[in-house]
């Protein structure tokens, strides 16, 4: 259960915004008994509302039900693609969060290019742990590369 935005619209122009309470098993979002009453009062002599929530930062359009409860629209159920990092991470961010995590594994990135350049000019020896420690600190800065680019999404 999380709390999410929840606005109302009628035809005529009257708008209601309040908070609700969305249950994300079952895809429903559950106003306060306060709206509930307010709509059921409107019902009379409005045209049925449009209603609209904000779900982790997406405005989602809602289809209402009999009980005064509304349920998330099927047609926002396309998967919407996102970038590998905000799909295996789990949450959807917000564009600074993902830039500012782009900035961070881009300066990991250089760090780790800085760290084998300065292991390769201090080797004397090249034995296999060597360069094992070179090619590994070049992997994670190519990784670190494309995680950045991945997150920051062209932004």
């Amino acid at each position: 259960m999380e709390i999410v935005d929840l606005v109302v619209e009628y035809a005529s122009g009257l708008a209601i915004s309040d908070r609700a309470t969305y249950v994300r098993e079952l895809r429903s979002v559950h106003p306060s008994s306060r709206v509930v009453d307010i709509m059921r009062h409107l019902s009379g002599a409005e045209a049925p509302p449009s209603a609209r929530a904000s779900i982790d930062g997406t405005e989602v359009p809602l289809d209402q039900c009999d009980d005064g409860t509304f349920v998330v629209s099927s047609e926002s159920e396309s998967p919407t693609p996102g970038s590998f990092i905000a799909r295996h991470i789990g949450h959807a961010w917000t564009k600074d969060q993902r830039q500012q995590f782009g900035r961070f594994v881009h300066t990991l990135s250089a760090a780790a290019l800085a760290g084998a350049v300065g292991l390769w000019h201090s080797t004397t020896d090249w034995v296999p742990a060597a360069v094992f420690n070179v090619g590994i600190l070049i992997l994670l800065a190519v990784v670190f590369f494309l995680a950045g680019m991945d997150s920051m999404n062209g932004d």
